[in-house]
């Protein structure tokens, strides 16, 4: 067994995946995904990415199928850039009690964000995709020039449920069973995978946008929106690896998104929240006896006879419901707070606490030690932007001044804005984990959502390192890097294939990369079916993991298979619904093996199969 130089059993924090809505001030389909999200992989794949149309709220509507554009040499989108230094709250206090700045806490103005929103050019086109025509206007901030349009593939329609049915990762909550959040559901370890797109096990893409991850009765259900924000989604997994559409919990008739999903333990339902109806949105409920629904739609309110923008929900430890929420009384995203809910989590009870600082969205709450953290983003549209958090002992305050989120190489939290912070809890401790949304992929930083695990200093200060692959253990609560130097058997050894194409070597894929270069080199075959890729690892030895990573060329259909003299082969994986920018994870039965390959019987698209790592493990 492969050693691990460093494993964390400190309390852990995923930061979420940007969230959806953006609570600015000016077009109401101001942070709306329709044009933003790449679209999953499905059977068409052709390799040119289809242009957007601009919709009426200046948004840019993608296609929502196919396999995520992006290529080497892509730019992204950032024109006249995300917000920087500028833009920020000074250092000094900008927490406020009773709707009063205290003296100090000035807010300096810069960054991107200007009144009446200014018009940033960018949105560069991207090898093997098009360009989408429009952008994004974000409430009070930028617009932005430019979609990312995925290509080609297959679209989940309306509210079915995929060929299948429902997966057995879901189901009614157990008898007997009282679900709650940040429990255990998979054992042992498993490696997330960032800078590459989410898909089910049916090979489209997670629609999840500004969503919200709960775990009830051992099962993790990821929620979240489809392009549009009418649908909204369910998808279930053990692990969190492996993910099963669970279909359309919910048809609203306005958009909707920072949809959240609670337990209420006394009265056994299942309470879904919305910020309904775009940016200047009311706040809406609905009910379901399951997990995965059907939701039935109760209604929408305004917050204290006022729009919200931005919103999630936290539950504490005695059972007691919040909303965290951007608010428009003193108007469009001037200020943030906090409502305690009632009993039963139908109706807003007493606000705690009201920030009166503006230009601040994606807010969400996580409890620490006795410490909360309340966390949001700069408004900034769907451009990437830093962190903040306040911290208190008392919901109700008094909040510490607002300070940065140290995020390493970063000033944006790595090209995404923050949704939620998720703690997986066990014997060891608490991993907090981040989940970001990354609306616009660049070159460098592919797929939709980000998940890093939090450290703590010892004053309680999180920092968020940049891992694109990183172990977790929710049953223990501990993570770990991922450590490829130590546990890949196939980094550095010989690589062959039955073709290349160009200077796309088959050696590319077992050589060392990092996050920042992994999109440098790569292996690519001839543009004909079938296709092989075969590492050499020198001498047979146990393996029981494969880790393939894909550009957007990749396999639809593909076997892995092992051998001990390269004539006689064994398949231990196979798969029909590979995906662009995909990761295969795949753990199969201990078996003793010299070489290891991937045979490829079907392209995802008229290009050849490409691959820029593979990797061999034995994690027994």
């Amino acid at each position: 067994m492969n050693t691990i130089s460093k494993t964390y059993s400190v309390a852990l924090v995923l930061l979420a995946a940007t969230a959806v809505g953006c609570s600015g001030g000016g077009s109401s389909g101001g942070h709306n995904q329709a044009g933003i999200q790449a679209a999953g992989a499905g059977t068409s794949g052709s390799t040119a990415g289809i242009a957007g149309t601009t919709s009426a709220a200046g948004q840019s509507a993608s296609n929502p199928a196919g396999s995520p554009a992006g290529a080497l040499g892509g730019s992204s989108s950032v024109g006249g850039g995300a917000a920087g230094g500028a833009g920020t709250i000074a250092p000094g206090g900008t927490t406020v009690e009773g709707g009063t700045t205290k003296t100090g806490g000035t807010t300096v103005v810069g960054g991107t964000t200007v009144a009446g929103g200014t018009t940033v050019a960018g949105g560069t086109t991207r090898t093997g995709g098009s360009t989408a025509a429009g952008g994004t206007t974000s409430r009070g901030g930028s617009t932005v020039a430019g979609g990312i349009t995925a290509a080609g593939g297959t679209a989940r329609t309306g509210s079915s449920t995929v060929a299948g049915g429902t997966t057995a990762a879901g189901g009614s909550t157990a008898s007997g069973g009282s679900p709650g959040d940040g429990g255990v559901a998979a054992t042992g370890w498993v490696t997330i995978h960032n800078d590459f797109f989410w898909y089910d096990s049916t090979g489209l893409l997670i629609q999840v946008r500004s969503g919200a991850l709960r775990q009830f009765n051992g099962i993790y259900y990821w929620f979240g929106s489809q392009p549009g924000g009418i649908d909204q989604t369910c998808y279930a997994s053990t692990d969190l690896l492996h993910w099963t559409y669970k279909g359309v919990p919910l048809v609203t008739a306005k958009l909707c998104d920072r949809m959240d999903v609670l337990y209420n333990d006394t009265t056994k339902q299942y309470v879904m929240f919305l910020k309904y109806d775009g940016d200047k949105a009311s706040f809406g409920t609905a009910t379901a006896s399951a997990p995965e629904g059907p939701y039935t739609f109760l209604g929408n309110v305004l917050v204290d006879n006022n729009y919200i923008g931005d919103m999630s929900m936290y539950k504490d430890d005695d059972g007691t419901a919040y909303l965290a929420y951007v608010w428009d009384q003193a108007g469009p995203n001037r200020q943030h707070g906090i409502y305690k809910m009632s009993a039963d989590y139908l109706t807003l009870d007493t606000q705690m606490y009201l920030f009166d600082v503006p230009s601040r969205e994606a807010p969400h709450i996580f409890k620490r030690d006795g410490t909360y953290y309340y966390g949001v983003s700069e408004t900034n549209g769907v451009q990437p932007s830093p962190t903040r958090y306040y911290t208190a002992t008392n919901l109700a305050g008094p909040w510490s001044a607002a300070t940065m989120l140290v995020t390493p190489g970063s000033s944006t939290t790595y090209e995404t804005q923050c949704d939620f912070v998720f703690p997986f809890t066990g014997p060891q401790g608490t991993v907090y984990m981040l989940d970001a949304d990354r609306w616009i992929p660049t070159a460098g930083f592919q797929g939709d959502y980000l998940w890093l695990p939090y450290t703590f200093d010892t004053a309680g200060n999180p920092t968020a390192n940049y891992y694109q692959d990183w172990d977790l253990n929710v049953s223990a609560g501990a993570w770990r890097e991922f450590d490829r130097t130590t546990r890949d058997l196939a980094l550095g050894k010989t690589a062959t294939a039955s073709s290349t194409n160009g200077a796309n070597a088959a050696s590319n894929v077992t050589k060392a990369t990092t996050y920042q270069d992994y999109t440098a080199s790569r292996w690519e075959s001839a543009a004909t079916d079938p296709q092989t890729v075969m590492v050499d690892l020198g001498s047979a030895v146990e393996i029981n993991r494969v880790i393939l990573k894909w550009y957007s060329n990749y396999g639809k259909s593909f076997k892995i298979q092992v051998s001990t003299d390269s004539t006689t082969w064994t398949d231990v994986f196979s798969t029909t619904v590979g995906a662009s920018y995909s990761v295969t994870d795949e753990k199969f039965a201990t078996t003793t093996a010299r070489y290891v390959r991937m045979n490829g019987t079907q392209r995802g698209n008229a290009n050849g199969y490409s691959l820029f790592a593979f990797m061999v493990l034995n994690d027994a």
